[in-house]
Formats: structure tokens, sequence, C-alpha cells
């Protein structure tokens, strides 16, 4: 079957840069010159060297478990009834986050590119889109992924480039005008994203080789740079207050990018790096909660994505919840995901470690 085919180290890569990097995109950044302003991307940046020390948890796990599938592993030593709690955690986890996503992506898309379009139809196409990459496994992602993200990656390099007319890069500084507390603040924000690198968990057993230490920390620092780079290009092309008033600032420099008269209005191009993130990360959480449940037949697995795609896009059409979303993604979507991750990943962390007797014992 394709789930069960393991993909390289690379592939993950793709897979984890697309999926963890939009959200650093869409969520983070807007939140981070919110709260600290001009001083969001020293706090990003510390977070980023932190983070490089708490991976090391990440990996100490993966070595522990020896890179097997966490649920039936967690089974094994802890009973039906624990994993059934961890299964649920994980499931209700990932389901939040990518009804979050989904909902970001459905709203940016109406209001910026089909206003005349039913929210309702935009995301059940985006649901079903999501469905049938999920259903075709781990391996179908991680190809889509290498094929997105070269582009995902010139166009972000491209608008970054073109941009350097308008950029002050003096607006970055002075830092701590307002003290430290805004940029500990950001540190927690940059913090409660990096922390989803925790998916590497979920996806272990279908990588082609032991994944090292130092293979992690790169990947950590990578994302670290899709945060802090648009971060930075925001600032220094609106401004610390501008950047902080707009909704989506890593999408809007988009809007300033001229090359002659003639070669304007190519905002529409960043549907293309918004999409290719969400189709991943909501593609790869559906993946990872059918894999909770050891479907014996290929039908009940997709009877089971198509009924949780339904739910997710029943759930975000619904006006109090979507409006409940947005104070959410507003926020303590930062903190909620900092404490939680950290506490999850501590939890599965001490659950390694923990002798449990075998029968033979």
């Amino acid at each position: 079957m394709t789930n069960t085919k393991r993909i390289s180290l690379l592939g993950i890569f793709f897979i984890m840069l697309l999926a963890l990097g939009i959200t650093n995109h869409v969520i983070m950044i807007p939140i981070l010159l919110q709260t600290a302003g001009r001083d969001a991307w020293f706090g990003v940046l510390m977070s980023m060297v932190l983070h490089i020390a708490w991976v090391y948890i990440i990996y100490f796990i993966m070595k522990q478990t020896n890179q097997q599938p966490i649920f039936p592993w967690f089974k094994e030593r802890f009973g039906s009834v624990l994993t059934w709690i961890f299964i649920i955690v994980t499931t209700v986890y990932f389901f939040l986050m990518a009804l979050v996503m989904l909902r970001e992506t459905t709203t940016w898309v109406r209001v910026s590119y089909l206003p005349q379009t039913p929210t309702s139809v935009v995301s059940i196409v985006i649901i079903l889109l999501c469905i049938y990459v999920a259903n075709k496994g781990i391996r179908s992602i991680a190809i889509i992924s290498g094929i997105l993200i070269p582009f995902v990656w010139i166009l972000g390099h491209f608008v970054a480039v073109v941009n350097l007319q308008h950029k002050d890069y003096s607006l970055l500084t002075p830092l701590f005008v307002d003290g430290y507390k805004p940029m500990l603040k950001s540190m927690a924000i940059g913090l409660g994203g990096f922390m989803e690198i925790i998916i590497l968990i979920f996806i272990q057993q279908h990588m082609s080789r032991k994944i090292s230490y130092l293979s992690i920390v790169i990947l950590s620092v990578l994302l670290g740079g899709l945060t802090i780079g648009p971060l930075m290009g925001a600032i220094a092309n609106f401004g610390p207050t501008i950047a902080s008033q707009s909704r989506y600032p890593a999408y809007e420099q988009w809007m300033l990018v001229t090359i002659t008269k003639y070669f304007t209005h190519v905002d529409f191009l960043a549907l293309y790096q918004w999409m290719s993130g969400a189709l991943i990360r909501i593609s790869l959480f559906l993946f990872i909660i059918s894999g909770s449940i050891p479907f014996k037949k290929p039908k009940r697995r997709l009877l089971f994505l198509l009924l949780l795609g339904a739910l997710l896009s029943g759930v975000s059409l619904i006006p109090s919840v979507d409006h409940e979303l947005e104070m959410y993604v507003l926020g303590k979507y930062s903190s909620v995901s900092l404490i939680f991750l950290t506490t999850f990943t501590l939890v599965i962390a001490l659950s390694t470690t923990i002798k449990v007797k075998t029968k033979g014992d």
C-alpha cells in the first residue's frame, strides 16, 4: 500500500517546511508584530536559539521509541485505556489546528480573490482536495511537497529581492524602547510556533532512515528563517506601526512589487504560496488523525476522512465558531500552543523513560 512506503529525510523536510511555514507566515507574524512591534524580530531570533536546545527532546523521544509508530508503541507499553486518551488528545489538537488553517485560508481567499464566491464553496473545494491527498498517503504528501516547495521558495525570494527598493532596514532599530517585556513576549509567541516540530514524532515511522539531532536542528533553523525573514521584511517595508496594523503583513508585501510600469499587481502569486502550505498542512493533519485508528480496509479509512473533512468544513462555516476562531487566533493561539505543546512533549518524553514490565518478566 502507498501508506506503508517510506520517504527520504528530504521529503520530510519539504513536508515540515510547508506545513509549519504557512503557520509562521499566516498566524505568527501578525501576532508578533501586534505584541512586540519592532522588537519582534529580535525575540524570534532568541527563541530560535532556545529551540535548538529544545529539539533535543524531540530527538530523544524518536531515539527512545526507535522511530516506531507512536500509537502502537504507546499501546504496547501502557495499554488501551491510556492509549485512547493519548489518541483523543492528539486528535483534538490536530483537528483544531486543521480547523484554524481551513478557516484562515477560506476567509483570506474569499476576501482577497473571490468575494462573490460563497465561503462554503471555497471551504468544500479545499477540504475535498486535502482529503484526496491525505488518503493517498504520506508518500504522496511528500511528492506533492517536493513539487510545490521550489516555486514557493523562488516566489519568496522574488518578493524579498524586488521589494529591496522599498525597504529601510534602519526601521529594525532601536530595540527595547519600551523595555524588554515586548521582546520576551515575542519569544514566547515564536516558541509556540516552533514547538509544532513535535509533528515529527507522529510521522517518524515513515522515514527511510534514522534522523539525527543535527538534522532536526537544521530543520528548526530553517523554520525560524521562514518566520524571521518575512517578519523583518514587513517591518522594513511598512515600519513597525503600520505593519502591526496589518492582518497578513507577509502577503501584503506582494502588493508593493513593481518591475517597471508594465509589471505590477502580481499579488495573486501569494495565492500559490498560501494554498501550497494550507494543502500540505491540512492533508498532513488529516493523515495523522486517520493513522491513529488501525483501519483494516482502505474504504473505511476513506469514509472516515470524508466524515472528518465534512466535520471540519461544517464547523468552520458556523458563524459563531468563525468569530471564536478569529478571536482565538488573534488572542490565545500562541500562548495555548506554547503551554500545550511544551507539556505534551514533556509527557511523551517522560513516558519513554518509564520501564514497563513485559509478560515474560
